[in-house]
């Protein structure tokens, strides 16, 4: 669903042919699409767009951008890419693996972070067609600074009898080992856990709302004034994983 919307405005920015490659040195930058803030954000929190971003992704391309006074930068794609396929009977089960890293400066902590992304598929042939049955996807991020840490784990498993299977149906951050729940949200803010579009991540701690992403290019990041200074460092670097996965 994203994937469709990202490659159309990168299409438009730049060519057809360059967004099929994701490899252009194309210099636009994609202007920001306006978004609602999530319940529980408006008035209370600080929003960051996403600034100087290109609208280009892939091994070519310069992928940094600014968050408020955090930079992302040095992002390195295919630091590794594995794949296997098994046969058994009329089924094909495939995995993929891949990883990025990244960095995230701010005005007083320097993150290292670094990013797996897991594929699984089951396909049946028939009718001389290769029919997915089941798909699987995991991002697993990590941050690591001198003083903090996050770990991100985003995952869901999408089957032709699960009819809202594309939702995530598991949305886990942790900073320093606390633990933030997530939730989607649509265009107007609201959380929802059903099969309509969403367009980012909310994540809650044990003192209400941390902070949200909004992953239509060129992305967003909401930090909660509840969330403390000590930790948002740490929770950019982790939502900033989440933005290159899904690229600008």
């Amino acid at each position: 669903m994203m994937k469709s919307s990202q490659l159309m405005q990168i299409s438009q920015a730049c060519g057809l042919g360059m967004a099929a490659l994701l490899l252009s040195a194309c210099a636009s930058t994609v202007q920001p699409i306006a978004m609602t803030p999530q319940q529980g954000f408006g008035g209370q929190s600080e929003a960051l767009v996403a600034g100087h971003r290109s609208s280009a992704s892939g091994v070519f391309a310069d992928e940094s951008f600014e968050l408020g006074l955090f930079r992302v930068a040095e992002v390195k794609r295919d630091l590794w890419a594995s794949s296997n396929s098994v046969g058994l009977g009329p089924l094909t089960f495939g995995k993929t693996s891949s990883g990025f890293s990244y960095v995230l400066q701010g005005p007083d902590e320097r993150l290292l972070g670094r990013c797996e992304v897991r594929n699984g598929e089951t396909r049946l042939p028939l009718w001389g067609n290769q029919i997915p049955l089941q798909a699987k996807f995991r991002l697993l991020c990590d941050c690591q600074g001198g003083q903090t840490s996050a770990h991100l784990d985003v995952s869901s498993d999408t089957g032709w009898q699960n009819v809202d299977a594309w939702l995530p149906n598991r949305l886990e951050l942790s900073i320093n080992g606390q633990s933030f729940s997530g939730s989607p949200f649509d265009h107007r803010g609201f959380t929802i856990n059903d099969g309509r579009a969403f367009v980012g991540y909310r994540f809650d701690g044990q003192a209400g709302p941390a902070a949200a992403v909004g992953v239509f290019s060129p992305g967003q990041v909401w930090l909660h004034q509840q969330l403390p200074s000590a930790e948002r460092a740490a929770m950019n670097c982790a939502l900033a994983g989440l933005l290159l996965h899904f690229g600008p």
